[in-house]
């Protein structure tokens, strides 16, 4: 036979070759999957314990220029007419919003500083209310527990009586108006221990943005409604008409939450490790101004 005639043998992989390299490939992709998982939840929770602080920089800046008081949790005014915590610090943490645009009930987007979201909250949204970009992943330790004493407190035609305080420093007032900027809150002096009282909590609940008063408030880890971390039987999606997303969020953090304490330190806690010598539904601990319970 005529050599230039003589075809060249060619070499491949068999059927069963390649099915044996993609079996492989897929066993070692799942194998890195959880390790990226974990490293992306990680790094999300580290981003969240960043933000958190630097919210916490700017409640301490706030205090600092008012005479050593910190800002109310939230006022509210009307369903569209209110502030919040995340109002009074806008302009120390980057905020740009104006006078009018703080009084609203959700924020505009493009005003609303990216640190008031957790990377990790990807938590739906109420349909009408605002965009995701107004998110806000964070709210006040309540001042107690009780509506028209610590929650929807009434001014007294904006002479605050501040009720003593039973958990934390998050009064949140109700007045018919007008809007008053000034509105006061408490002065540092009413936490006896920094260190082992909370200031901001995580709360996720698709009513959460910024400007928004409810929630802008938590009574404690478990309970009904938007007013708790978490909610047992409020943590579906927005079709089966649950607000309160807590339970849903809670393992995006390996079943902890960010915590803001008061000597401006995060911790990254179980909901157990907060409550001290008392209940998930009825906490202290943490949750209080008084150390050691």
């Amino acid at each position: 036979m005529n050599p230039i005639l003589r075809r060249k043998k060619t070499s491949g992989f068999t059927l069963i070759e390649l099915l044996v390299v993609i079996a492989i490939i897929a066993i070692l992709a799942a194998m890195l999957l959880p390790a990226l998982a974990s490293a992306k939840a990680k790094a999300q929770r580290i981003k969240c314990t960043n933000n958190i602080r630097q919210l916490g920089m700017g409640l301490i800046m706030f205090a600092g220029d008012y005479n050593d008081m910190f800002p109310p949790a939230g006022y509210e005014v009307s369903a569209n007419i209110q502030y919040t915590w995340d109002d009074w610090i806008n302009p120390y943490i980057g905020g740009k919003a104006s006078e009018a645009e703080l009084q609203l009930a959700v924020m505009p987007p493009e005003k609303c500083p990216q640190i008031l979201k957790c990377p990790a909250d990807i938590i739906e949204t109420a349909p009408g209310w605002g965009s995701f970009a107004s998110r806000r992943t964070y709210v006040m330790n309540s001042a107690g527990p009780d509506f028209g004493v610590n929650i929807q407190v009434s001014t007294r035609n904006h002479t605050y009586p501040l009720p003593t305080v039973k958990n934390g420093i998050g009064i949140y007032w109700k007045d018919g108006g007008p809007m008053d900027p000034d509105a006061h809150g408490y002065k540092s002096t009413a936490i006896r221990d920094n260190a082992g009282t909370i200031e901001l909590v995580e709360q996720p609940s698709y009513q959460n943005f910024c400007g928004q008063v409810w929630p802008c408030v938590s009574l404690g880890p478990v309970g009904g409604g938007d007013i708790y971390q978490t909610d047992p039987n409020g943590s579906g999606t927005i079709s089966a008409g649950s607000r309160n997303m807590g339970t849903k969020a809670y393992g995006l953090h390996s079943k902890r939450f960010n915590y803001l304490f008061h000597d401006n330190h995060v911790g990254a806690l179980k909901m157990e490790e907060t409550v001290g010598t008392g209940t998930l539904t009825a906490p202290k601990g943490n949750w209080t101004v008084a150390a050691g319970d």
